[in-house]
């Protein structure tokens, strides 16, 4: 398989990277909200989990915009041969929109949210959210993150993309995220004071930690409902190449006049 044909079969594993770099880059940006909330220490440790949850979904939707915007790209120019920096560019580019839209759209058309200042604010007015407080909010919070996404998704779907082991990414790293996701709730909050008060900080810090769980969990399931059908495929296929599901023509073994 020459270099173009490896490029192209990276788009398999560029959707499980946007897994890993969407949880890396809301988990920091959740750390970085606990380290302001000075008025919330007893489940200070809340926004990281739920950072990282987040992660994991936006990420997921980074890493399938990513894996449109090569499908596109490809269809367009219906050359094989478009050289890393493009399938970068394509990556790149399709994994911030599918990052930072969410958070855009929920910035700029919700209400104003005091998430960066007090935990005990509430809503503010528009005329006090608007403007700084609101930009400071998106660039720290939404486009950070989404930059920092889409950097990390890059850098994953080329390493995929000159693998010869590529395949086990689909499997691989969904469980690396998951067993992750698992442990972050002791280590996250290791030091931090016991939840207690009102009760519903109590309540708070355990249904955080719930979520981390279940999501990792899933993932944990995902990848190895995807480690199963790799083995069964491989044990059908033989000595033989055969179509692996959801890759693109040219990924199996199809020359590139197939498209």
């Amino acid at each position: 398989m020459d270099v173009a044909r490896r490029r192209v079969a990276g788009v398999v594993g560029v959707a499980p990277w946007g897994v890993a770099a969407g949880a890396v880059a809301w988990c920091l940006a959740g750390s970085r909200r606990a380290a302001h909330m000075e008025n919330y220490p007893w489940n200070v440790w809340t926004p990281i989990g739920y950072g990282a949850v987040k992660g994991v979904f936006l990420g997921l939707l980074a890493g399938w915009c990513a894996v449109l915007s090569l499908r596109a790209g490809r269809a367009a120019s219906r050359k094989e041969n478009s050289g890393a920096a493009r399938f970068a560019g394509l990556v790149f580019g399709g994994g911030l929109l599918g990052g930072l839209v969410p958070g855009s759209v929920r910035d700029f058309m919700g209400a104003p949210q005091p998430r960066t200042l007090y935990y005990f604010d509430g809503p503010r007015p528009e005329s006090e959210w608007y403007w700084r407080p609101l930009l400071s909010e998106w660039l720290t919070y939404t486009v950070l993150p989404a930059l920092g996404c889409a950097v990390l998704l890059t850098a994953g779907a080329l390493v995929s993309a000159r693998s010869s082991r590529r395949e086990s990414v689909g499997w691989a790293v969904p469980a690396l995220v998951g067993a992750g996701l698992l442990l972050l709730p002791h280590y996250a909050a290791a030091g931090l004071p016991v939840p207690q008060g009102n009760g519903d900080h109590v309540n708070e810090s355990a249904s955080a930690g719930l979520v981390v769980l279940a999501t990792g969990l899933g993932l944990l399931v995902s990848a190895w409902v995807a480690w199963s059908r790799r083995k069964r495929s491989a044990g059908r296929s033989g000595p033989y190449p055969s179509r692996r599901a959801g890759e693109p023509p040219s990924v199996q073994g199809e020359p590139p006049s197939a498209h």
